[in-house]
């Protein structure tokens, strides 16, 4: 086992031996260190030694793999298609025999943090007769705003197509999938995933690591109740159209495929996923968790200005604040504000967060610190949000759910 985590985790302590001493610290200073222009170039010339050796040393040993190609879920703003993808070398993940071990589980997990990433790749990306060009940055990743003329409500199509540097090689290619809002839906929801609908324990320090390396989709645990709250919400009411959903998070996006994997498997609508990139930059060495937030919840705000929006998160990070600065901002856009009790563990927390509830409420602005996924359900059908029957549907979910 030894010798199989140094083999995965060597390019994590190379590029990372700073990051990860600070982020320990868990403090305001660790994270103003962790941004300073210094620390991040350091780190991120020594990423990119980590990555060119890595790749030089496969291509000599003949061992570099297919090139892989991931499609993210994007969406529609301006009649332009927002995609993002992803260029990396074909991933190995143990088969379902070996995932019945914590060792291959661990394994498979770490893989999705050490990927090898194309950088310079061109590539294509396709809506119909609409066609774009892009180029993968450093760690792979590429945007591109497709335009996509006047469409219907729905998910629709695009494709994107590698173009090889050596006309012997087959170009790679993949399909994704992008979001149109309905615009007469009621409001669109934009919800946390960590500790909202997916039991990570990001509060409780190495339960989190602990959820993130050991387990897999199907042995992670959804937040009791809340598919059945997000079911009832994407459901409606008077024969509205569905709204929207965005999920945000702060974990990275080498997690995508579990997260979009987990959420079809425990019944969640279909949404956008928000997540961000671990990987050093020059200008920073890891994100702030906070300012993603912030920087996403902008620029949905400001791409759908005639859209209303449920926001819904949990006490356990940066949620409460980031939504509050939001809905300061754009007061009369905002349907309410749902904040998921972590727990006990956070009586403190909670004790501010009930303060917090009545002074904003005061101001008038709906923000609600709730115990559980039926009180939430409560809370938005006295708000006209959800239909009669939610409520019943939650709470009885959710008592089975806690006794499963």
């Amino acid at each position: 086992m030894p010798s199989l985590l140094g083999q995965l985790t060597a390019p994590i302590r190379v590029a990372g031996t700073a990051a990860s001493a600070l982020l320990s610290v868990g403090s305001d200073l660790a994270e103003q260190a962790l941004r300073s222009n210094a620390t991040a170039r350091a780190i991120s010339d020594a990423e990119k030694r980590v990555s060119a050796f890595r790749r030089e040393r496969k291509i000599g040993k003949g061992t570099l793999r297919a090139t892989h190609l991931s499609a993210f879920r994007g969406f529609v703003g301006d009649r332009q298609a927002h995609v993002r993808v992803r260029v990396l070398e074909e991933p190995v993940i143990p088969d379902a025999a070996e995932l019945l071990t914590d060792p291959a589980i661990l394994r498979s997990n770490l893989r999705r943090f050490v990927p090898l990433a194309f950088p310079g790749v061109t590539l294509h990306l396709m809506f119909r007769d609409a066609r774009v060009q892009s180029v993968s940055d450093r760690h792979g990743y590429a945007t591109a705003h497709i335009p996509t003329g006047r469409i219907k409500p729905g998910w629709h199509e695009f494709h994107c197509v590698t173009e090889p540097d050596d006309l012997d090689e087959l170009p790679t290619i993949a399909n994704g999938e992008f979001l149109v809002p309905d615009p007469k839906a009621p409001f669109a929801v934009i919800s946390d995933i960590d500790d909202t609908v997916l039991r990570t324990g990001l509060t409780e320090g190495f339960v989190a690591v602990r959820n993130t390396l050991l387990q897999t989709t199907n042995t992670r645990r959804a937040v009791p109740g809340m598919a059945s709250l997000y079911a009832t919400i994407a459901r409606g009411k008077d024969s509205l159209p569905e709204p929207a959903f965005f999920y945000l998070s702060t974990g990275p996006w080498n997690l995508y495929t579990m997260l979009t994997e987990f959420l079809e498997t425990r019944a969640f609508p279909k949404g956008v996923l928000f997540l961000t990139d671990w990987g050093p930059q020059e200008r920073y060495v890891m994100r702030s968790g906070r300012e993603h937030k912030r920087l996403t919840l902008n620029r949905i705000f400001g791409i759908y200005p005639r859209t209303h929006f449920v926001l819904i998160g949990d006490s356990g990070q940066n949620d409460p604040l980031v939504y509050t600065e939001i809905a300061k901002s754009h007061p009369k856009r905002i349907a309410a504000i749902i904040i998921l009790d972590v727990g006990d563990h956070m009586a403190d927390r909670a004790e501010e967060l009930k303060t917090m509830q009545t002074d904003l409420l005061a101001e008038g602005l709906p923000f609600y610190f709730v115990e559980d996924a039926a009180d939430a359900a409560r809370v938005m059908t006295e708000l006209n949000l959800l239909d009669d029957d939610a409520y019943s549907e939650v709470a009885a979910a959710l008592l089975r759910e806690k006794h499963a």
